[in-house]
């Protein structure tokens, strides 16, 4: 069945009248484009389309037919109220950026005009609208035609070939809605449809515009690849000051492989929380990770509007890798709310290849370099604040932790993990001679284990709202268990130097 019958009905006695322009003239027929801004170019081969197919139709569109000194809406009214055709031009379907209400509008003034006129029975059949997507549900009690870059059987047609003349063209809904604006306008036909050339007027101008709608969506996004593990959230309209950010119980969406592999949770969402705590559990203290810390201080500045400051800190995946979470870009929403991606870039490798005792030692060697340069002098600088006032002793004490998480991340990056328990053998002993240096180093490190749980406890008992514990408290606890750790460390740099130089001797017997 063609468009014209699914429309009309089969029966010419069923068609409806020509509709007369206000002032009684049937010699032109009006026909109305509507269209968004952004669909200027199908407008125009549309319009190109219609009045090379007959002299008689009077096509008018807003950019052409309108004057610098024209009142706009007056002008439009008027045309609207001369044509017997209303086209909308839907291309590419809902977007955000994309405002159809002006359509509508007039699409609604030529709907009555016909009430008017007491033609209501021909609303449906005169308000048209062309598409190449899914179908406008608030034009679907209208007659749409849907362009396609094939035809009915599916064959393609060959659109960007200025040349190409196929029949194929002819069993297109396009082809039918010219043919339906040829034939139904008046009582006669505008164009004898048997004739060759005015079929091949037809084909031309279906080519012309399904190739404008093609063109009109050919930069349009229709996927995104993600290189590197990715997740998502949704922060909500600021509605305080220093903003929302990321609420525990926010949904988080992860891309390629980003929960399965970065914090082994086998769903592509999970709460922010159950994701929080996932992440504490694999530290010993339970301490949630630093750069979640950041990452949600992050999402308040985005919250706000302002620029996200980029944590230091990086993530181990449950996947052995390391990974640096980056906040790469957000999405704004007219409500104020914001869909923030953050990116896991893959840390380069660092660590050693602890096979060798010389990779090993000089790794712990480094560490204990950075913990004297780093963590010794904060422990300084809490005993110099005795009489601090408690704010900023408590600054110093957060400092003083993410210094040693800091230190020891590092650590893990070169391939030292810490003793789960006092059980489990350092690997850095490995390296080492039997004898006093080594047995020494195994209770120093297993001092510090305990001492570290001590410390990073305390802290915490320190921030919790429910414990009793003063930030001056806990500055002395770890002023009391820092006080030898000058000296230990001193020890430590000397064994390590005497080891590596005695290692290196043995893994390289050539230069003996």
């Amino acid at each position: 069945m063609s468009l014209i019958d699914r429309w009309f009905g089969p029966s010419p006695s069923t068609a409806p009248q020509p509709l007369l322009s206000p002032d009684g003239d049937t010699n032109r027929v009006g026909v109305f484009v509507s269209y968004n801004h952004s669909e200027m170019r199908v407008a125009d081969a549309l319009v190109e389309t219609l009045t090379s197919l007959s002299p008689d139709l009077d096509v008018f569109i807003d950019h052409a037919g309108l004057e610098a000194s024209d009142d706009y809406e007056a002008k439009i009214s008027s045309s609207i109220r001369a044509s017997q055709w209303f086209v909308i031009i839907y291309s590419g379907g809902a977007k955000p950026d994309k405002d159809m209400s002006w359509c509508f509008y007039e699409a609604g003034q030529f709907r009555a005009k016909l009430e008017a006129a007491d033609q209501v029975k021909s609303i449906r059949e005169r308000i048209c609208y062309l598409y190449d997507g899914e179908r406008p549900s608030q034009l679907s009690r209208y007659q749409g035609s849907l362009i396609s870059t094939t035809d009915r059987a599916r064959n393609p047609l060959n659109i960007t070939l200025e040349s190409d003349d196929s029949l194929g063209y002819e069993n297109t809904e396009l082809f039918d809605f010219l043919e339906l604006v040829l034939t139904k306008s008046e009582a006669k036909p505008l164009r004898d449809l048997q004739d060759p050339v005015v079929r091949k007027l037809m084909r031309a101008g279906v080519r012309k515009v399904t190739l404008a709608f093609w063109l009109n969506r050919i930069n349009d996004i229709v996927g995104e690849e993600v290189f590197q593990p990715r997740i998502s959230f949704r922060i909500p309209p600021p509605v305080l000051p220093e903003g929302v950010g990321l609420s525990a119980d926010a949904i988080v969406t992860g891309e390629y492989r980003a929960l399965q592999d970065i914090f082994s949770i086998a769903s592509t969402d999970a709460v922010w929380s159950d994701i929080k705590a996932k992440s504490a559990k694999r530290i010993d203290s339970g301490m949630v990770p630093l750069w979640i810390n950041d990452l949600e201080a992050a999402a308040r500045e985005v919250g706000r509007g302002d620029v996200p400051h980029q944590t230091d800190f990086l993530c181990l995946g449950t996947d052995g890798r390391y990974y640096r979470p980056i906040i790469a870009r957000y999405e704004k929403f007219r409500s104020g709310a914001k869909k923030c991606y953050v990116a896991f870039i893959p840390s380069r490798d660092r660590r050693f290849n602890l096979t060798f005792k010389t990779s090993l030692l000089l790794s712990a060697l480094i560490l204990s370099i950075r913990f004297r340069q780093r963590v010794l002098p904060l422990a300084d600088d809490l005993k110099k604040a005795g009489q601090a006032p408690e704010p900023k002793k408590a600054e110093l004490l957060q400092k003083f932790q993410n210094e040693i998480v800091m230190v020891e991340a590092e650590a893990m990056e070169f391939g030292l993990s810490p003793p789960k328990d006092e059980h489990d053998e350092p690997p850095l002993l490995s390296s080492f001679r039997d004898g006093p240096d080594k047995e020494f180093l195994r209770e120093e490190i297993i001092k510090w284990s305990t001492t570290r749980l001590r410390i990073f406890s305390t802290i915490g008992d320190a921030r919790d709202p429910t414990k009793t514990l003063s930030w001056s408290e806990a500055a002395t606890t770890v002023i009391t268990n820092f006080a030898n750790l000058y000296q230990i460390n001193g020890r430590f740099v000397d064994l390590l130097c005497n080891e590596l130089l005695y290692a290196e001797k043995i893994e390289r017997p050539d230069d003996k």
